[in-house]
């Protein structure tokens, strides 16, 4: 905390002393700005906008990569007759995508919300293969003496063992979830922080446009508060170390 205040003075002494204010916006004029914005609304429903979007393709990646994580790290062969596509798709950044997604769903929140799926699904699968992979054979062993078969040794042993696994790769996902968002607003949006960054240094409005930058970067932080947080007590079992894969 204190070492960011020291850079924060310092970053305002010197855009004051040099004279930058025409090419950096300070500290202290970036904050007035986010206030002011904030303060008129002028930013609520760009915050809204972007948070919806970015949820609903968070949501869309844990829906499709958790079953699948599932079903890959549970047969080993499936895995293996997947890990070409997986392996071909994954290294591929969702936003040199960005023109096949305007391509199919134009415009607008639906290929942002589509990019921000396809950046996020990857750690979060990779997590739940591992996790799945991970499960201690004695835990099998136990659930079949106790007749646990199936569907419901998924259910009642694996996702429950790989579970520390997964919320790892769910926080993963998040951050990188919240980048492509707010990159994709400003390229195809007509609302949202991204498009909100966009207008503003369009226009050379600096201080909103550092307070835009500012403002993502305090979503992502409450984003990851609120997950950690979440994790805490969903696998309350688990120390902090091994949520964060130390």
């Amino acid at each position: 905390m204190l070492f960011g205040l020291a850079v924060l003075g310092l970053a305002e002494a010197g855009v004051r002393s040099f004279d930058l204010t025409d090419s950096v916006a300070a500290p202290s004029a970036a904050a007035h700005a986010l206030v002011a914005d904030l303060a008129d609304g002028a930013l609520s429903g760009e915050i809204a906008t972007t948070l919806a979007t970015y949820g609903q393709g968070l949501a869309l990646a844990v829906a499709f990569g958790v079953p699948l994580g599932v079903v890959l790290g549970s047969h080993r062969l499936v895995e293996d007759g997947a890990s070409v596509v997986v392996e071909f798709l994954r290294p591929v950044p969702a936003v040199a995508l960005l023109p096949v997604a305007i391509f199919w769903f134009g415009t607008g929140v639906p290929t942002v919300r589509f990019l921000v799926a396809y950046a996020a699904v990857w750690p979060i699968l990779v997590h739940t293969v591992y996790g799945v992979r991970g499960v201690d054979r004695m835990l099998y062993d136990v659930a079949a003496t106790s007749g646990v078969q199936g569907a419901a040794r998924i259910v009642r042993v694996s996702l429950p063992a790989a579970l520390p696994s997964i919320v790892t790769g769910i926080r993963i996902s998040a951050s990188l979830g919240l980048v492509v968002c707010v990159t994709a607003e400003y390229f195809v949006a007509s609302q949202g922080v991204g498009e909100y960054l966009y207008e503003h240094g369009i226009a050379h409005r600096l201080p909103e446009l550092y307070a835009a930058a500012a403002l993502t970067g305090l979503l992502g932080l409450a984003i990851d508060w609120v997950l950690r947080l979440g994790a805490r007590r969903a696998v309350f079992w688990v120390g902090e170390e091994r949520l964060q894969g130390r």
